[in-house]
């Protein structure tokens, strides 16, 4: 799942939960057809889904828009119907409503909508790794954080609930469970992977509270603060809301909009989440001393290169779309970072030096006439 990328503590817990599963991971009384699975996870969807009336017209086209995405055959209306009849038989037995119409359509719809279809069944082996990792989740470090509710989340729709709160960790991790808005974490996670549209009361810096209803596509973290990135109804860009400035948000009933891109690539060309409305450059940086050895180990972009390497500095290039994250994560190098080129980046760069220079100045003064 990567609306959690550049979360690299996210990717430890998920490589053991992986490991888990790489083996012999099996389907119980499932067909091994990865198209079949594919229905029956997109039908469990809709059936849960309370706000939108699916008839059989409607599954297909959601199953088939699936099977299109993963590259697989499109079905006809009988292929469902016999799905929704399966399913319907041990060991499975779902229970939909009887009478719900939609004109003169049968509506599709679980009469518990927090009922989900048990996919994933897992042997004593893997069941033990999957432990290993949420021993992880559940130690003192992680406990209250909810940034990881999406892992936990995920390991017991597997299991079927195997949490038994006994754990040691030997690992610790840097996190903060008094951010706030991390208690929206949870619910706004939801509401993306079950496709729900949901009004945000939220406070922009040095505004007054707004209310926006919006499409929630992806959670991104960058310098220990969470985004929800989401597109405004009636609006054609995407937006990023802080979860620490959102003071609550409910799911409303209205038709969910899918991403009309990729939100992985949407932010390839960028670091952090402010997306400017121009094309990426390459832009040549060179590091001195030190941190030369830190940019080598821990690169500022996917895209950076190496240009040339001496014993005294480093010279990089990265192509990015200069933004204010990439300001910021310059000027945090102090005297031991240079922008080369373009011409116009290292001005504007020079420019916020010059404006920091100044302020120290005008402070001495200020501290030598009190």
């Amino acid at each position: 799942m990567e609306i959690f990328k550049e979360n690299p503590r996210k990717r430890v817990v998920f490589d053991i939960f992986v490991l888990s599963l790489q083996a012999n991971q099996q389907l119980v009384d499932m067909p091994v057809d990865k198209q079949v699975l594919l229905r029956y996870r997109v039908l469990n969807r809709c059936f849960r889904n309370p706000f939108t009336e699916y008839t059989l017209d409607d599954l297909v086209e959601e199953c088939n828009k699936s099977l299109r995405k993963n590259d697989m055959m499109e079905v006809a209306r009988r292929t469902i119907q016999k799905d929704i009849s399966d399913l319907q038989m041990p060991p499975y037995s779902i229970r939909l409503v009887e009478n719900m119409k939609k004109g003169r359509m049968r509506v599709f719809r679980y009469t518990d909508t927090n009922y989900s279809l048990p996919i994933f069944r897992i042997n004593d082996s893997e069941r033990n790794k999957v432990l290993d990792a949420i021993r992880v989740l559940d130690s003192k470090y992680f406990a209250n954080d909810p940034l990881y509710d999406w892992a936990r989340i995920f390991l017991a729709e597997v299991e079927g609930g195997v949490f038994d709160g006994e754990s040691s960790s030997v690992v610790s991790f840097q996190s903060n469970p008094d951010l706030e808005g991390l208690k929206y974490f949870r619910g706004l996670l939801q509401a993306i992977t079950n496709k729900r549209v949901v009004v945000l009361r939220y406070t922009p810096f040095d505004k007054d509270e707004i209310s926006v209803k919006v499409y929630p596509y992806y959670l991104k973290q960058y310098n220990d603060r969470w985004y929800l990135i989401a597109q405004a109804i009636g609006y054609d860009t995407y937006s990023n809301y802080a979860l620490d400035r959102i003071k609550g948000f409910e799911e409303i009933a209205l038709p969910y909009k899918e991403p009309e891109c990729d939100l992985n690539d949407y932010f390839e060309d960028v670091i952090g989440v402010t997306i400017p409305d121009e094309p990426a450059q390459d832009i040549i940086i060179k590091i001195y001393g030190n941190s030369a050895n830190y940019v080598k180990t821990k690169p500022l972009h996917s895209t950076q290169t190496p240009v040339e390497e001496k014993d005294d500095y480093f010279v990089i290039s990265l192509n990015v779309k200069p933004n204010y994250e990439l300001d910021s994560k310059i000027l945090s190098f102090g005297p031991n970072i240079e922008v080369l080129s373009p011409a116009s980046y290292r001005a504007h760069i020079s420019e916020k030096i010059k404006a920091m220079n100044q302020k120290y100045q005008n402070s001495a003064e200020n501290l030598h006439s009190k």
